[in-house]
Order: structure tokens, then sequence, then C-alpha cells
């Protein structure tokens, strides 16, 4: 694994709150596919026919590749089904960790094999601790999952290449009963990071989604509410210290840290105005804020060659057929965002985004620079 990069002009940029940025982003997040075959409960792609994003796109952000340190190629659907052989090769080319969230139900020995030439980085959708919950919330065999991670996880430890593995578990009453269980399976994949997730709601999963296949119905306000998250609240110490006896550490992302700061229909309310007016309608008041973003990226290129601030907003600040990247990346719109946190404020787009920091990047990343500064930040 090399560390050719330290990002101290990123990272000076970001301190003085510079508006204008001489350097391109150093993490991208492609909409690699879009589409899902799959019927996951609580996600809104589900049986959807998949599409890779074309290469004629793909063609217009490759130069910017070499100067990447991450690169994710999640957002709307399962990314194995997309060209992994590509983006591997220009992980392995560029030198930029290759990042992804998925359900693993298509790994095979030789994805698996191929995937470990990278600097990988894998967020697992995994979101129960038994066999019988996973089928009813995923759709699938856990055992068959299991052994797809342990090999994946295994063979990248054999690797010099760095590897990030960690178990992403959407708290709901479905599975809070089970969350101990959990955490054996992830050490018993190897797997040694994970986090606790709220549940997003959608327009589907607001007014209730039946899974015929399995005789169950998924509504949101029964799924995830309140008591839900109190209780996981009151019980996160005793996951903790089982997590602490069994080598897993909680990450960023745990539930803990959302205490206080959902504003679930308000937000579907943002994405729906956002997609009619281009921004949402909430928080009514301005809230302060910082956010690493504008100055390291967390562009999202969709297939349609939008390009969004980040994965937590719908806002859109270009289009890759009328702009280029770097035009983009400072355009007027990227400017005013930067002032607004510049100033100590939330811009609008980004609604009760709480920001982004070092530890919402994959582990294995930005570690040219000093691990004390990336905390401090």
């Amino acid at each position: 694994m090399t560390l050719k990069r330290n990002f101290s002009k990123q990272l000076e940029a970001f301190e003085s709150r510079h508006v204008h940025m001489e350097l391109g982003p150093a993490a991208l997040y492609v909409e690699s596919v879009k589409g899902c075959p799959f019927s996951c409960a609580m996600c809104h792609f589900k049986k959807s026919k998949p599409k890779n994003m074309s290469r004629a796109l793909l063609e217009k952000i490759e130069p910017f590749f070499k100067d990447l340190e991450v690169m994710a190629i999640h957002g709307q659907g399962e990314p194995l089904l997309g060209d992994i052989e590509y983006f591997v090769e220009q992980s392995v080319k560029n030198d930029f960790v290759l990042h992804m969230n998925t359900t693993g139900f298509l790994l095979t020995k030789r994805t698996s094999d191929l995937l470990s030439s990278t600097r990988l980085s894998i967020r697992f959708s995994i979101h129960a601790g038994i066999a019988e919950t996973y089928k009813r919330i995923m759709g699938h065999d856990l055992g068959r999952t299991k052994r797809n991670i342990s090999y994946l996880v295994t063979r990248a430890k054999r690797s010099e290449n760095g590897h990030d593995f960690w178990f992403s578990f959407i708290v709901m009453k479905e599975n809070i009963d089970e969350i101990e269980e959990f955490l054996h399976l992830a050490q018993d994949c190897g797997v040694e990071s994970v986090r606790f997730m709220r549940l997003i709601p959608n327009w589907q999963s607001v007014k209730g989604v039946r899974m015929k296949d399995r005789q169950f119905k998924f509504k949101y306000s029964e799924q995830f509410n309140r008591r839900v998250r109190g209780e996981f609240l009151r019980r996160l110490p005793a996951y903790q210290d089982l997590a602490n006896k069994l080598g897993i550490k909680i990450e960023f992302g745990s539930i803990e840290s959302h205490k206080g700061g959902q504003h679930p229909l308000r937000e579907m309310m943002n994405s729906a105005t956002a997609g009619l007016f281009g921004r949402g309608v909430f928080p009514l008041l301005g809230i302060p804020g910082s956010c690493l973003a504008p100055w390291f990226g967390q562009l999202v290129v969709n297939q349609k060659g939008d390009v969004r601030l980040c994965c937590a907003t719908t806002h859109t600040l270009g289009n890759l057929k009328e702009s280029t990247l770097p035009e983009i990346w400072n355009s007027n719109k990227m400017k005013a965002i930067r002032k607004a946190f510049a100033e100590g404020r939330n811009p609008k787009v980004c609604g009760y985004c709480k920001g982004f920091y070092f530890g919402n990047y994959p582990n294995n990343s930005f570690l040219g620079i000093p691990r004390q500064q990336r905390e401090e930040v």
C-alpha cells in the first residue's frame, strides 16, 4: 500500500476556508449502477432493472482519477452488478481506494480475488443477526452471504493493499433484539468494524410495503420511532461492552450520533421540493455547521451526468454534459456553499446534515494526514 499523497494543500484550504480551490476533489462518488433486482424491505430501489453508467460519461471524469483518494461506486443500486473489472483496473492504475456499499449477495471467489487487488473498502448491508430475520428483511440466505464475505475478507487480508471492511446495521423494531448476534456475526466473518444507522424513510415505507413472498409488511412508523431509538440507546453500553470483548469497533455512523437530530418527514419533504424547485424547504431557520466535503470532495455523479454536492443531499451543482468537472467544482454554487461554511453556518441546501468529516471516509483513506489532525478536524 502506498502513501504518496499527503493532502496538506487540501487541509490548508479547508482550515483557511478558501472559497476557490486550486486542487480538484479527492473523493468522488459515481452512480455505477442504477437499479437492483433484489427486494430488501427498506429500499425503494427494490426489484428494478439495473443499468450501468455509460463509458461516455466515465470518460469525462477519467482524467481526474489520478488525483483521487477515494472513489465510491454505490448509490442507487447494487455495485456488484456493474463493470467491476473497469473500476478495479482504474483503482489499481490510479492508486485510489475503491469503496462500495453492497449486500454481498453476488460475491464469488473470482470477484473477491479481483477486488483484493485494490485498496478496498466495503460497507456490507447486513441489518440482522439471525437467518430468519435476515431472510425477512433482506430476502436472502444469511449462511451464503456469510460464506461470501468470509472468503473475501480472508483473501483481502492476505494482500498488502490495505482494506477496510465494516458491517452496517439499520436499527429497527424487526431486528433490535438480535444486535448481540449481529456482533458475533461480524467477528465470525473477520470484520472488525460495525456502524449502527437509523432507518431513512421513503414514500413506500411511510405508506407501508407488503412483502408478499415473506408474509411481512414493512412500515416506517412501526419499524423506527422514538421507542425503538430510545431502546437502542438504553442498551448501547451493553453492546459496547460486548463489542470490546469481541474486538469489534463501533464506529462513526452510530445512531447515537443522531439522537435528538432526526427530522425524517421534513427530510422527505426536502427531497421532494428539491426535485421540483432545486432546493429543500427545511430547516426554516439557519443552523450552524462545518463540513470537509466542499474542500476534500464527496461529489456524486449520477447516470444523467448531474453532479451533486454529496450523498446526503439532492442539490445539483451542474451537469457534465454542459460543464467540466473543474468548472462545477469551482462554480458559483460551490463557492457559495464554501462561503456559508466559512461563516460557520449550514447552507440551506444541506438541510439537517451535521457535516462530513474524516470519520465518514473509508478508514484506509487519507492516511497521509496524521491521525491526530484527522481527529481534530
